[in-house]
């Protein structure tokens, strides 16, 4: 039975290694094209692959810091992480067909046998699950029987580790350490032994899939998506949201769906990457920063297996999403050597990087097909607190006590000084925006000091009291944003006065930018400043016949739907125009409402107005066979995403 859930082809390859260079300057952003994937490769083999070991390096700058696993005590990366990098290799060769990553694949399998000649001494078994897996690809690529032969081999090893304890499942290490049944450990080895079945025909390894699949499916998956992280002895289900349970899963449920065709395993894979995308984005579209270590090979391995879901099962309304996150990764890619790191909305400063977060970087560009767009790309939002970076605040798991909240959770136990949150938050254009924060603030009124790329908007935001936990509130604050990544910073300050208790839920942004009438492109109209009241300097006047119209150029920072609201004067009575947006009719007859006089201003809104990413024209004609009357008086336009 299962638990509820306790809460809620491309370009030929440019060569490898060679120099390259990378645009620089704060704002300049590119898109993602096949050769950027081919780029980021070559920079990653530049700054991690030892060709004499065959081995990756740990970090970029060659020097052994605290992840210290693995050979030369830890200079190289750790048994599991290389075999995830041996798949980053495996990704570029599928999407180029370059000899060069081909002669890679057995490169490091070689460097990995020798830096490990019993790969079975490893107590963990979802690490040689990894290699297992990777292994069982090396050979559909190759046909080399040696990658069959060390599959096979280890998954017999690891099915030692399988116990009736909990109903089943195997052991996520041999050693006794934290003793758990895991996602990691047994989705994984449910989909090695499909894929022995496929390649051996041999049925005792379908009966242990089925085991497998079936324990995983009745433990660990609460439906409708969600995935358990294990099951610990003594303390049941643990409830870790990490992408690459949820990965993993998928593939399993793919696996099975491709041999059975049973639909009920496809729900299952697209439920469980439904949930991510849903759940588990900064920005409505941007994987979320899972942090540094083994957490920055998460989202690896989920976008691995979202392609896998695409290409075994047909699932193509996965492919803007991986495209997305890949244009996001390259465009945050560091220009003095070209890595990606862990936080794919956001450029890595000036330190090393792991090994684990730059192969990830590398592997989305060539796990996503390249739109060969160009610019800035931004999520549809919301910005979920539990999603967002924290500093100081309780961050291994999000709070859900209090019911009302939006996302898996919220920000909550944060009242110490110096902690914080900080929302990266890309736009297209420059310009001002809201920012709304959703919260409860159930123990009175409370303050934060918030900081947009690192200056402070305001000292002490106040946050209402909203008498209890389950009310939520918003405040809104107006802030320009530069073009590209800005770093929204919510922090508790005690020398700006930060005060009391506050659940962080959200924060949307809104372009809300505001554009003159008189500064467009006029058509047989003239300006005047006579009648008080106006914004700017003056407004549009002497509007009342046939081929006269207002051309307002309007920067989205998003394709999506606007709000569009004209502030106007109409002291001769109530008047109409024709509303009509990049070449296409919105309002054929766009009522304003007459105003007392000239000197009274109103506004009249349009919503749900569709405008594309970066430059539009908005046009709002007198045209008489549509209806436009009387004469009107133009002030400005607000457009509000």
């Amino acid at each position: 039975m299962k638990r509820a859930r306790r809460r809620f082809a491309w370009l030929a390859a440019v060569p490898l290694l060679s120099a390259l260079t990378f645009p620089v300057g704060p704002g300049k952003t590119e898109a993602f094209t096949s050769a950027n994937a081919t780029a980021a490769m070559n920079s990653f083999l530049n700054s991690f692959y030892d060709s004499s070991q065959q081995y990756f390096y740990t970090n970029s700058d060659h020097q052994i810091h605290a992840h210290a696993s693995g050979p030369q005590n830890g200079l190289y990366t750790d048994y599991w992480w290389e075999a995830q990098l041996w798949q980053t290799v495996m990704d570029a060769y599928e999407r180029t067909g370059s000899q060069t990553y081909y002669d890679l694949i057995g490169d490091i399998y070689d460097g990995f046998r020798n830096a490990y000649p019993d790969w079975s001494a490893n107590p963990f078994n979802d690490d040689i699950g990894w290699w297992a897996l990777g292994a069982l690809r090396a050979y559909d690529i190759t046909g080399d029987t040696r990658y069959k032969t060390v599959a096979k081999d280890m998954f017999d090893h690891l099915w030692q580790s399988w116990s009736s304890d909990f109903g089943g499942g195997i052991w996520w290490n041999t050693i006794g350490h934290e003793p758990q049944k895991n996602v990691a450990t047994n989705a994984t080895a449910a989909e090695i032994a499909m894929k022995l079945y496929r390649i051996y025909n041999d049925s005792s390894y379908l009966t242990k899939a089925e085991q497998l699949y079936d324990w995983v499916e009745d433990t660990l998956y609460a439906g409708d998506g969600y995935v358990y992280d294990q099951y610990r002895q003594g303390e049941g289900l643990k409830d870790w949201e990490f992408t690459y349970n949820f990965g993993m899963f998928a593939g399993a449920s793919l696996a099975m769906y491709e041999e059975t065709n049973d639909s009920h395993y496809l729900q299952n894979a697209t439920d469980s990457v439904d949930w991510v995308i849903d759940h588990m984005t900064a920005d409505g579209s941007s994987l979320l920063y899972e942090g540094e270590d083994d957490t920055a090979l998460f989202k690896m391995i989920f976008a691995r297996n979202v392609r896998n879901l695409i290409d075994g099962a047909n699932q193509t309304q996965y492919e803007s999403f991986l495209t997305f996150n890949a244009s996001q990764a390259w465009n945050h890619r560091r220009a003095a050597d070209g890595l990606i790191g862990p936080d794919w909305t956001m450029t890595p400063g000036g330190g090393f990087i792991q090994s684990s977060a730059a192969g990830a970087g590398v592997s989305i560009l060539f796990l996503a097909n390249p739109d060969g767009g160009s610019g800035t790309v931004v999520g549809p939002g919301p910005y979920e607190a539990e999603n967002a970076l924290r500093t100081g605040v309780p961050n291994e798991q999000n709070a859900y006590e209090n019911a009302g909240y939006s996302g898996r959770g919220y920000v909550a136990g944060w009242n110490a000084n110096d902690t914080y949150v900080t929302f990266p938050v890309n736009v297209l254009a420059a310009g001002s925006y809201d920012l709304t924060f959703r919260y409860s603030a159930g123990a009175g009124n409370a303050s934060r000091e918030l900081k947009v790329n690192g200056t402070t908007v305001q000292a002490a935001l106040a946050f209402a009291g909203t008498g209890n936990w389950t009310t939520w509130n918003t405040v809104t604050v107006g802030v320009p944003l530069s073009a590209g990544t800005n770093l929204v910073r919510l922090a508790f300050e005690n020398a700006s006065g930060s005060s009391n208790y506050l659940n962080l839920d959200r924060l949307t942004v809104q372009q809300n930018q505001t554009y003159e009438a008189e500064a467009g492109t006029l058509h047989g109209l003239g300006t005047e400043a006579t009648y008080a009241g106006y914004t700017g300097t003056g407004y549009v006047a002497g509007w009342n016949g046939d081929g006269q119209w207002v051309d307002f150029a309007v920067q989205a920072d998003r394709d999506g739907l606007y709000m569009l609201t004209f502030r106007y004067a109409a002291g001769a009575g109530a008047a109409s125009r024709y509303l009509y947006v990049n070449g296409a009719s919105v309002a054929a007859n766009l009522a304003f409402a007459g105003t007392a006089s000239w000197s009274s201003y109103a506004t009249v809104t349009v919503g749900n107005v569709p405008l594309h990413a970066g430059g539009n024209t908005v046009s709002l004609i007198y045209d008489s066979s549509k209806g436009s009357a009387n004469d009107l008086n133009l002030d400005n336009l607000k457009v509000t995403s």
